[in-house]
Parts: C-alpha cells; sequence; structure tokens
C-alpha cells in the first residue's frame, strides 16, 4: 500500500499506521550535493564530447583535404570542369554523328534499292530477251 499525495511506502498494523519510517529519505544538503556532482558529471560528458566531435571533425577535414591534388582546391575544381566540358564536347560529337550516319546510310538505302531495282530490270529484260533493245536504250554494245 502507498500513500496517494506522495508515493511512499505506507505501513498499516495494529500498533502503528503511517509512513515506511525505513524508507531512506535524503535532507536537502544531501539533495543539493547529490545535484551538484550529477551537473559536474553532466559537464564532463559535455566536455568529453565536444573534444570527441573536434577531433573527428578534423580527421573529416583532412580527408576533405586530401583530395585536393597538392592542396590546390582551385585546379581541383578546373580539372572537374574540364571534365565535364569533355563529356559534353563528346555528347555533341555522338549525337552529330547519329545523326549524320543516319541521314547518309537512308540516303545510302535509297541509292542501293535504285540499283538493285535497275539490276533487276535489267536481268528481267534478259530473261524476256529483250537484251539487244536494253542494250540499244542504255547506249552499250551488244
Amino acid at each position: 500500500m502507498t500513500m496517494e499525495s506522495t508515493g511512499l511506502p505506507w505501513i498499516v498494523t495494529g500498533s502503528y499506521e503511517g509512513p515506511e519510517r525505513r524508507v531512506y529519505v535524503p535532507t536537502p544538503k544531501q539533495v543539493q550535493a547529490q545535484l551538484e556532482l550529477l551537473e559536474h558529471d553532466i559537464k564532463e560528458m559535455f566536455a568529453a564530447h565536444e573534444e570527441r566531435e573536434k577531433s573527428w571533425f578534423e580527421q573529416f577535414r583532412e580527408e576533405c583535404n586530401s583530395a585536393y591534388p597538392n592542396g590546390d582546391r582551385r585546379g581541383h575544381c578546373e580539372a572537374h570542369e574540364a571534365m565535364i566540358a569533355a563529356k559534353r564536347a563528346e555528347e555533341e560529337f555522338y549525337t552529330a554523328a547519329k545523326t549524320e550516319f543516319t541521314r547518309r546510310g537512308i540516303a545510302g538505302l535509297f541509292a542501293l534499292i535504285k540499283w538493285a531495282l535497275i539490276l533487276l530490270l535489267l536481268s528481267l529484260a534478259y530473261k524476256l530477251g529483250l537484251g539487244p533493245v536494253m542494250a540499244k536504250l542504255l547506249g552499250v554494245a551488244p
């Protein structure tokens, strides 16, 4: 059983009814001393945390600086800009090459079809016995 207002254990016997006397209730001086110790420990923990964070940050900064050859940040940036420009130029070249290849490829395909049709007509004319007539039309001696 506990006392509702304080939450402390409550004793009920035939001769006694009241709070449990064996419960440790610190004095205000003891509470103050415990709080001071707790504050001191928290401050030490924060100081240690801050030192760890500074150390980690310095390591991170050194790792980041190691990405720049000879510590030349501007040169590093310019090298990346040059790589980006080269990649764009390469993309433009391949786009133009594909366009030109497609254009010439289609024209070449039509030329090939044209010659295939001419050869087909010539072979058909010779099959039908119109060879001498075709030779005259083309201006070739039979």
